[in-house]
């Protein structure tokens, strides 16, 4: 009887309403206290019952017949109904007419609508007609169906960061501070009920996404990055990452802000804030960039300007922090999570990574990683590393499996160590002829011309930036040395040496000083040059040429000569095919040696202070002259001599008939015995030091012209050999006195045979040999 009783008074409405009365969407309580609507469009209707017959008046008030029996409900109408009735949403029930949703949306559901205002919809500029068709019926019903949730959902179960999925299966997210927010749309009412739901009127029409929430929403709802959006906020750069984009952001967590000991107060100035901004734009990429999308060695330019750097293998790295989660969506880009607040830096890669993504430095990375300097070349630094190619590697025949051993590691790490500088050394910082120390502490040497050299590598590509350095590409691997120039690089870098090299270019023997060697080489200073009045223009012709190829050439010896090794009297044969001459008063033939021992990669250098110029060679025909003249001049004089003594024997004889006091008191106790020390070779500072051979029995020698041979230091050690030079004996009387003394011949010409034999051509003819103690005469 209860229920009865509410269903009857439900249908009694207290006061006389006729239907003139009633009008669109008039609500009415009825006597039972719930309320009615009505509907006058095309007819009149309760509840969406029809009236069929109305104002039958009675004496105490009036009867509208209807066709249903009236269910007692608070909510009368059903969502589209309701929405009519609001005055605010004739776009959106328009739309799900249109759609053909109407019928849905007035089933049992219970449904949640989102229920854009007539406003919203001009703002979004839906032309209904142009969707009069199958493709825009379709497109409005994905369109108003995202405005649909299934159930209901009050705004009391609504929390910040809720989502909820969507009729048509895309999601909405909220958010709930100052007001509730559905995808960035206010919620300007809330709960308006219905008889299949609810209503939540919005000041926007939601475009259907998969992502409704922006980059700083989607942060700010992870949990974990609430340093990243308060430092967003602090840099006002909520806007700028709320724009379009699309955006890619690497979103350090809470833990790498921490981590980074990075103080937001401490930033909360106009310099901070500038400065915040940077790091923050240098963690932003413009446009989507997927995980898929990242490749090895890949690189990006970040929204500050600066290079982010990417690395793929077991994990995604960016810079060297690790993406611990990927491909969070948004609905202006994506969000990939790191482990560490990346520094802004033009130079993301240190060297060894840098020279890794280079495509060409695969053996320069396996051998660093092989001789365990992987952390030393990640360290600070600053490092200069010239970088040998693959091919580089390759032409040097290196094989990393043959240097897998202790010692082949340790060979390996000086090879490796000996293209690093400390520092760092830009192109623009090398000059020709310069010279630096390598971290093995070997020395390299640089050469600036058409292009640039590191000793004998050229620099294929200069000042490849590192976050720890600079790369220099070199094409050939560098082998540790103490002397990297050879002989002409070092000649041109003494800076006295210039005449010399422009000679050796004119004569085209730069090639052959740059050979293997090793060689010796006298080299004449510029001055040397000028005082030898040496005029290349003059010999600038094949004659020319020849002739200075061959003073050239009599500067070097085919082979290594230090200063110590040099003799008194040693002979080298030049590679001219002469002989030159050496004292221990530092001179060869005649020019002083200013300076020695110079180390080369391929020899050594002797400065000296003059130009030696190649004597002319002695023809057999002119030597059998010579010996002829100068034995015919010794004839006369052996003559002439004997003639003066026989003369000088006369005079004493006839002196002899007066008797000489030759008693204690007269000649006799001035006279000394007779000394033959002069007539001995001088002993000194040098015989000290290198004592002679004993002498060997003579043997028969040939007499040849001296063969061409690969000049050596001399075999043997000599002591001095002095020329006699002739002395004026000492007067025993004074007749004696008066005698005219005897010039002895002079040496022309000095070789050492074959036999190990020392040889003298006199100017009188006669030929001399050293047994080793004193000069014979040859016969």
């Amino acid at each position: 009887k209860v229920t009865l009783s509410n269903i009857l008074l439900y249908h009694v409405v207290s006061g006389n309403v006729p239907s003139s009365a009633v009008t669109e969407c008039m609500s009415a309580d009825a006597v039972n206290g719930q309320p009615l609507s009505f509907t006058v469009d095309g007819g009149v209707m309760v509840n969406g019952a029809n009236v069929t017959l109305a104002d039958v008046a009675t004496s105490n008030g009036v009867i509208h017949v209807i066709d249903k029996v009236l269910t007692p409900t608070d909510t009368p109408n059903d969502i589209p109904r309701t929405a009519q009735c609001t005055g605010v949403h004739n776009s959106l029930v328009s739309s799900v007419v249109q759609a053909g949703l109407l019928e849905t949306l007035q089933g049992d559901g219970p449904f949640t609508v989102f229920a854009p205002t007539d406003q919203a919809f001009a703002d979004a500029g839906i032309d209904l007609a142009a969707l009069d068709n199958e493709e825009g019926k379709a497109a409005l019903t994905d369109l108003l169906l995202y405005h649909v949730l299934d159930g209901e959902v009050p705004a009391s179960a609504v929390t910040d960061c809720l989502s909820a999925t969507t009729i048509n299966g895309n999601p909405l997210s909220f958010t709930v501070g100052d007001s509730v927010m559905v995808n960035g749309a206010n919620v300007t009412a809330t709960d308006v009920p219905t008889s299949n739901g609810i209503i939540h009127v919005i000041d926007k029409v939601l475009m259907p996404t998969a992502t409704p929430n922006d980059i700083p929403r989607t942060a700010q709802c992870t949990g974990i990055h609430d340093s990243l959006v308060a430092a967003v906020i602090q840099a006002e750069l909520v806007e700028t990452l709320q724009g379009e984009g699309p955006f890619t952001v690497f979103a350090p967590t809470d833990q790498a802000f921490t981590d980074a000991g990075i103080d937001l107060a401490a930033l909360d100035t106009e310099e901070g804030k500038a400065a915040l901004t940077d790091i923050l734009l240098y963690h932003v990429v413009p446009g989507n960039v997927p995980s898929s999308a990242v490749e090895e060695c890949g690189t990006a330019t970040a929204v500050n300007g600066d290079t982010l750097s990417f690395g793929v293998g077991d994990v995604v790295t960016v810079n060297g922090a690790t993406v611990t989660l990927a491909d969070v969506a948004t609905s202006n880009g994506v969000i990939h999570v790191i482990d560490t607040v990346l520094t802004p830096t033009t130079t993301p890669n240190d060297v060894p990574r840098t020279a890794q993504c280079t495509g060409i430095h695969d053996s320069l990375v396996s051998a660093v990683v092989q001789a365990e300097l992987l952390e030393t070349l990640q360290g600070d630094g600053p490092f200069t590393v010239f970088a040998p190619t693959d091919q580089a590697f390759a032409d040097a025949g290196i094989d990393l499996a043959a240097l897998d051993t202790p010692e082949g590691k340790a060979a390996l790490s000086d090879i490796l160590l000996y293209h690093v500088v400390s520092g760092e050394v830009p192109s623009t910082a090398l000059s020709d002829c310069m010279t630096t120390t390598a971290v093995n502490e070997q020395t390299l040497a640089f050469t600036i011309g058409d292009s640039v050299m590191v000793n004998d590598a050229t620099v294929t590509l200069s000042d490849v930036a590192t976050s720890n350095g600079i790369i220099h590409v070199i094409d050939t691997v560098l082998t540790p040395s103490d002397a990297p120039s050879d002989i002409t690089e070092t000649a041109q870098c003494t800076g006295a040496h210039t005449s010399l090299v422009a000679a050796l270019i004119q004569a085209e023997l730069v090639e052959t000083l740059q050979g293997e060697g090793p060689f010796t080489v006298f080299a004449p200073t510029d001055q040397a040059f000028a005082d030898a009045g040496i005029d290349l223009a003059a010999l600038d012709s094949p004659e020319g040429k020849a002739q200075l190829s061959d003073i050239l050439l009599y500067h070097v010896y085919a082979g290594t000569v230090l200063s110590t090794d040099i003799t008194e009297g040693m002979t080298l044969q030049m590679v001219n095919g002469k002989n030159a001459t050496f004292t221990l008063s530092s001179s060869i033939d005649g020019a002083n040696i200013t300076s020695v021992d110079i180390v080369t990669s391929n020899g050594i250098i002797h400065v000296i202070d003059a130009v030696i110029i190649p004597q002319a060679e002695v023809s057999e025909e002119e030597d059998s002259n010579i010996v002829l003249i100068a034995s015919i001049i010794g004839i006369v004089l052996v003559v002439l001599i004997i003639g003066g003594l026989l003369y000088s024997r006369g005079r004493e004889e006839s002196s002899l008939t007066e008797q000489k006091d030759f008693s204690s008191n007269g000649l006799a106790a001035t006279t000394q015995p007779a000394s033959t020390y002069s007539y001995e070779p001088q002993q000194s500072t040098y015989t000290s030091q290198y004592a002679p051979q004993q002498s060997q029995p003579l043997q028969p020698v040939q007499v040849q012209p001296v063969q061409t041979q690969v000049a050596q230091p001399v075999a043997q050690v000599q002591t001095t050999q002095p020329i006699v030079e002739a002395q004026q004996t000492q007067a025993v009387t004074q007749t004696q006195a008066s005698q005219t003394a005897i010039q002895l011949p002079e040496v022309l010409q000095q070789w050492t045979d074959d036999s190990g034999y020392t040889w003298r051509r006199m100017s009188d003819g006669s030929t001399m040999w050293w047994n080793g103690t004193d000069w014979q005469p040859y016969s």
